[in-house]
């Protein structure tokens, strides 16, 4: 009867080291999957707040085309015109202002010549 309640009390013994062995293994295992499901779960948030922030970017720049149109819609052909000619009045300006400052460099370099 020894011989067979050792055998009986070894393989508890074995039993008992191969699920204590198996439940410390399983635990690295285990940890590893709970970082993976919760980067998985923060993925999912950054995920969800990306489509809000490009929602609301979307809206906010169809906002400002509407904005956009609308300020184009007013610009009649009377105020083209003059905004039109006050910019060729001050190109001309600014060309007339130019031309005795060249005149009078070009006669002190003759002058300087001769």
């Amino acid at each position: 009867m020894g011989f067979v309640s050792g055998v009986i009390t070894g393989v508890a013994v074995s039993a008992a080291a191969v699920a204590c062995y198996m439940s410390r293994s399983g635990e690295r295992y285990r940890d590893q999957y709970r970082v993976e499901r919760r980067l998985g779960d923060i993925g999912d948030q950054l995920e969800a707040r990306t489509r809000d922030i490009q929602a609301s970017v979307n809206a906010q720049l169809s906002e400002m085309r509407v904005k956009g149109d609308a300020s184009t819609a007013t610009l009649d052909p009377a105020t083209a015109m003059a905004a039109e000619a006050a910019a060729e009045t001050e190109a001309s300006s600014a060309a007339v202002d130019d031309a005795p400052t060249r005149r009078t460099r070009k006669a002190e370099k003759d002058a300087a010549a001769e």
